[in-house]
């Protein structure tokens, strides 16, 4: 009688929590709520990053750095699909302990698979790189992939309930890890082993994270699991995996072909360079995908909520990836000698185009979370298959430049897309193309404040640290101040919605 009364009281109180969010204005507190514990979780975990990055750039060579970048992206790959999409399909799919099993069942089976196919293929992955070095990491990072997978199931129940706090906590606990394993073993000289052993250590450590801080039990009786349970988290999961994997593949399609025709130096360099937008912008817009996913899934019934929700969205995400990304393209100079030494210094060009290649991405972010928020991730499938195809051939005729000129046509692409991404978002959602157009104008004006407060700040200075800081703080300056008088809405609303609970 005691475990039915607490049965009952737990779906009271989840039931109540879902009645919250009909009010006005919740789903917006929630989302913003969300936010601030993800980047909360973020910001810890790229500072402990971004230290770690300093470091190694001091303790590695562009080759050894290189040599890393390809086997974590190759594994990356893998991750996409360890767990076949089932840990998009939970937050989708109705609550129930079925589904839970089922996706557990498939997340376990599929990732076994995987991990044991990176092991194996690991050689000839070194041959047709023609780096022997790859293999063992590849082999190495495969454990990586079983803990990727084994964590996918608790990991999409936390954000299934919106629970960013405990997700916060395992993702802090990850970096730490991988962090302190990481520079330990570059400091006792074990070079590129020194990344690889560190993110094995880090994935290990996030699964635990997630599994002990899971506040309900989850069926681990697998060998129960019922046929139409599998089918309905594979209906969902399989699009938004293949979606996922389009989307990785595009976002680091680059690298592959860096390393593979112009060699693991060159692609140490690129990789360096790449950091610092991924840290800075892209990463910030993984935190904000996570959350708004589960907040537009539940605003799916009520269309002119999700259009608000979305148009907001792209608006805050447009200010802030345009501001970073034409902020990171003016300072690149000084801040690659100042965080990671002279020898790096054929990473600045790259930067420079690979920052305005992010702030392209910001005026294009949020679709495919609309998306597979409707159930309809097939649409995010057709667009990414059309870029990727379009990115390939542009990418392998840009080597004859060199990582400048891959970084650059990173850059002229995203922008392309970035407009096809909202013309389509529109027709989906039914907005109309001056709505869109009103949401990113802030971005775009922030963007040019920061480039003329930044350009007209590049005088000679005597010390790079005093010159760095100096633009930073014009730059910050400049983009407060025009969101304060000339967007005064928009600088109050964001106040607001981060100030109330």
């Amino acid at each position: 009688m005691a475990a039915c009364g607490g049965t009952r009281a737990a779906l009271r109180g989840k039931d109540a929590a879902e009645e919250s969010l009909e009010r006005p204005g919740a789903l917006a507190r929630a989302g913003a709520k969300g936010a601030m514990w993800q980047g909360l979780a973020q910001g810890v975990a790229k500072a402990i990053v971004l230290a770690t990055t300093i470091v190694l750039a001091r303790l590695l060579s562009p080759e050894e750095y290189g040599l890393v970048a390809l086997a974590l992206v190759l594994i990356a790959y893998a991750e996409t699909l360890a767990d076949a999409g089932v840990a998009q399909a939970l937050v989708y799919l109705p609550r129930t302990k079925e589904a839970a099993r089922a996706a557990l069942f498939i997340s376990v089976v599929v990732g076994g698979l995987l991990s044991g196919i990176a092991f194996a293929s690991a050689p000839a992955i070194a041959g047709y790189f023609k780096s022997p070095e790859v293999g063992p990491l590849v082999q190495v990072l495969a454990v990586s992939l079983l803990a990727t997978s084994l964590s996918a199931v608790p990991d999409a129940l936390l954000r299934r309930e919106l629970d960013f706090q405990r997700i916060t906590v395992a993702t802090v606990i990850r970096a730490t890890g991988t962090g302190a394993v990481t520079v330990g073993f570059a400091f006792a000289g074990y070079g590129a082993w020194s990344l690889a052993i560190g993110t094995v250590a880090g994935s290990l450590l996030y699964a635990i994270a997630c599994w002990i801080l899971l506040p309900d039990r989850v069926p681990m009786q697998i060998w129960r699991v019922r046929r139409q349970d599998l089918k309905a988290n594979l209906h969902f999961g399989i699009p938004a995996a293949g979606s996922t994997l389009l989307a990785k593949l595009i976002f680091d399609i680059d690298y592959l072909i860096i390393g593979g025709m112009l060699g693991a130096q060159a692609l140490g360099y690129y990789t360096l360079a790449f950091r610092l937008p991924e840290f800075v912008i892209l990463n910030v817009f993984f935190v904000l995908s996570t959350v708004t996913f589960p907040l537009y899934s539940r605003a799916r019934n009520d269309p002119d909520r999700l259009r608000s929700g979305y148009l907001k969205s792209v608006q805050i995400q447009a200010v802030f990836g345009v501001s970073a990304g034409v902020g990171l393209a003016v300072v690149a100079p000084v801040l690659v000698p100042v965080l990671f030494g002279g020898r790096w210094m054929d990473a600045v060009l790259p930067l420079v185009f690979l920052a305005l290649y992010a702030a392209a991405r910001s005026l294009g972010v949020g679709a495919n979370d609309v998306y597979k928020a409707l159930g309809r991730p097939g649409i995010s499938i057709k667009i990414s298959l059309i870029r990727l195809l379009i990115l390939v051939p542009v990418l392998l005729y840009a080597t004859q430049w060199g990582i400048v000129g891959v970084a650059c046509a990173q850059f002229c692409v995203a922008l392309v897309f970035a407009l096809g991404m909202q013309i389509v978002a529109a027709k989906v959602l039914d907005l109309r193309p001056s709505q869109l157009l009103r949401a990113v104008v802030p971005g775009l004006s922030c963007g040019v404040v920061v480039a003329v407060v930044g350009l007209a700040g590049l005088v000679p200075i005597e010390s790079e640290l005093a010159a760095l800081t100096a633009l930073i703080t014009a730059g910050v300056a400049g983009v407060y101040l025009l969101i304060r008088f000339a967007f005064r809405p928009l600088h109050d609303e964001v106040l607001q919605l981060f100030l109330r609970r």
